[in-house]
């Protein structure tokens, strides 16, 4: 059963895409799911085709999501790694942005069960009003939730609250509330573009709502796939930290907490 989501944004450093995507899909992510907590992982990469116009340059390239079955475990398997072999952390990720944190479910939909898997993702971030919160909840999951979901191209929805419990980052995100859209086309984007409740949202703190299309960088990845791992993914893995020696290209963590 999950507990909660994990959604990472991240950033790699100029010019090293090449470097953090190697480093991420076949060695972090199988760390990752190598920890107790931990169930499947799936990467994204911020998509050409956007619905939301942003002021300036969206603040991250990358997205990976996390599902988690305990929370509790998962950060201190992150805290007891971090900087020891068992979770190697590259120079080419950029350091400089910290959105790492845990969205617990609220609400959930699925028309085809395993199928999302192959999909692309709208991330719908958002920062409720003091005070709103229940209500807000209830307009999402009865009647904003349940009229988009009925549209063509979206295969599964997951409406998520921010809470303290369990948070790897010392600090609060800037959105307390997510919603992550898995779409099977790029015309299912065009639904945002037709329509977009959250925009007149009593509830919401409209200037800081943002919606993002993300495309598929990596396949999923379950944890029984790096328990029992195949011999070509072994080989990628053994060539991307043969890679990192090779550079001498390891951070050298200070601080006992890390980036999911």
């Amino acid at each position: 059963m999950i507990e909660a989501h994990l959604v990472v944004l991240t950033n790699a450093v100029e010019g090293r895409d090449a470097d953090f995507n190697d480093w991420y899909s076949n060695i972090h992510a199988r760390d990752t799911m190598r920890m107790r907590g931990g169930l499947a992982q799936q990467r994204f990469v911020f998509a050409d085709d956007q619905v939301h116009d942003f002021a300036g340059k969206f603040p991250a390239r990358y997205l990976a999501l996390y599902d988690v079955y305990d929370v509790k475990s998962f950060t201190q398997e992150h805290i007891d790694r971090a900087g020891t072999p068992y979770m190697i952390v590259e120079d080419s990720l950029d350091m400089s942005r910290l959105d790492d944190f845990f969205y617990f479910p609220l609400h959930y939909r699925d028309k085809r069960p395993r199928a999302f898997a192959k999909c692309g993702v709208v991330l719908e971030q958002m920062q409720v009003k003091p005070g709103e919160e229940e209500a807000f909840r209830a307009w999402y999951g009865d009647t904003y939730m349940a009229e988009r979901f009925k549209q063509d191209g979206i295969v599964s929805a997951s409406f998520l609250g921010f809470e303290e419990y369990g948070q790897m980052m010392p600090f609060p995100p800037g959105h307390n509330h997510v919603a992550i859209w898995r779409i099977e086309n790029d015309g299912a984007r065009d639904l945002w573009r037709q329509s977009h409740p959250l925009a007149d949202c009593p509830h919401l703190e409209a200037d800081k709502t943002a919606i993002s299309c993300w495309d598929i960088a990596s396949r999923r990845l379950i944890k029984d796939e790096v328990t029992y791992p195949d011999s070509a993914s072994l080989a990628k893995e053994e060539a991307a930290r043969a890679r990192i020696r090779a550079q001498d290209s390891v951070v050298k963590v200070g601080e006992r907490r890390i980036k999911g």
